[in-house]
């Protein structure tokens, strides 16, 4: 029992360490007037994001603006409109299309309809109504199928975009308006709100577990989205008539089955209505309301592809020649002689592009396969960044 509980609490503090190495970076604010329940979705290494609403009192504003986020320069720009004002609306994305849907409208109320968005064409193409309407929903994508679910009902539904078919896939779930949900390894994770019961549902054998609890106060409208293999829930109000915003994270780890803080608070404003997006190993999100319809956007970014950020431990590397074309000459220090280290290369939008094991303090990578442009290269030590330089390949 002792061995046990020692390995729990260093897998544990493993964990904690692992979240450590993200940091909470502030991007371009939202070019869009601030405003909550706003919708986003991920295609390719691009962010999409807009619709929502204002409302105060008398004052209730709908938008249907959409517009695009590049995290490679950290600049917006505007792509087509969706069809109608819409705010709650939910979406997922297949392949190299998006697709949302569902929501309510200022103009036209609680809405069916439901659309595929093409990036490259920059169209909205209407599909097969939503079975459900209203805001507050869940949406997700696994193995090539849509699901939207659980905001006014009990019913999870799944979307194949090949056949444009609805179908209920589950009933067993709690509806819940504006729960949270994430995803990982193919598995969604659902926790409604102002619930601390985590669900598992499982899209192979369409089965629901209950997991571990989770250990922050219950909520409404909370952030949630997964990151490298852990899942994340914060942000949120205890309560819409008397808002009572947070700004508190938790990350969940599905192979322990334990719940845990994250270490580096959310540097924002508290708030609630967020939607998250995760791009490779980043996330992010913005807009949101705590009486105040906000317009930041933030990054949660993995430290080892964080871009065009530079770092160097004590100078423990030369990288020669740079610019380079055909090969890169790395010569370490005489402390790292007896270490393996691993080093991975970054193109500035996070994508990893090489990886190599490193034994000795001389070592030569070949580039020539790389395209021409700057990247970043990042030597390890087990979970330490020792070095992050830019390279030119040319």
């Amino acid at each position: 029992m002792k061995k046990s509980l020692l390995v729990f609490c260093i897998l544990l503090i493993s964990y904690q360490g692992f979240c450590d190495k993200f940091v909470w970076n502030n991007k371009t604010g939202y070019p869009g007037v601030g405003r909550h329940r706003a919708s986003g979705i991920g295609i390719g290494q691009k962010v999409y994001y807009g619709l929502g609403h204002v409302s105060s009192g008398s004052v209730n504003v709908g938008f249907q603006d959409w517009w695009e986020y590049d995290p490679a320069t950290n600049s917006w720009s505007q792509k087509a409109n969706y069809p109608h004002q819409s705010h709650g609306a939910v979406g997922f994305t297949i392949g190299n299309k998006g697709y949302m849907g569902s929501g309510d409208s200022e103009t036209i109320g609680a809405c069916y309809d439901f659309y595929e968005f093409d990036p490259i064409a920059n169209t909205w193409t209407a599909k097969a109504p939503c079975p459900l309407n209203n805001d507050g929903h869940i949406s997700f994508a696994i193995n090539g199928l849509g699901y939207l679910g659980l905001g006014n009902s009990n019913e999870l539904y799944s979307y194949n975009p090949i056949t444009d078919v609805w179908t209920l896939a589950n009933n067993t779930m709690p509806g819940s308006w504006h729960g949270a949900s994430f995803v990982i390894n193919n598995k969604a994770y659902y926790l409604p709100s102002f619930s601390n019961t985590l669900y598992m549902y499982d899209p192979a054998t369409n089965s629901v577990t209950t997991k571990a609890s989770y250990i922050g106060v219950g909520r409404i409208a909370a952030a949630g989205f997964s990151v490298r293999g852990q899942g994340y829930i914060g942000l949120g109000t205890t309560a819409f008539d008397s808002p009572n915003d947070l700004k508190d994270f938790y990350f969940y780890d599905p192979t322990l089955n334990v719940w845990d803080t994250i270490p580096k608070s959310f540097p924002g404003v508290r708030r609630h209505f967020v939607p998250c997006i995760t791009i490779g190993d980043n996330v992010y999100f913005g807009t949101g309301t705590n009486g105040t319809n906000l317009a930041d956007f933030w990054a949660y970014e993995w430290k080892v592809a964080v871009g065009v950020n530079e770092y160097d431990k004590s100078n423990s590397i030369s990288v020669f020649p740079n610019p380079t074309s055909d090969f890169l000459n790395i010569k370490l220090n005489e402390e790292y002689l007896d270490k393996t280290l691993i080093l991975k290369i970054f193109s500035l939008d996070g994508k990893e592009v090489a990886s190599e094991n490193i034994e000795t303090i001389n070592y030569s990578i070949p580039v020539s396969h790389l395209s021409k442009g700057v990247y970043l290269i990042s030597l390890i030590d087990k979970k330490e960044i020792i070095t992050a330089k830019k390279i030119i390949i040319n």
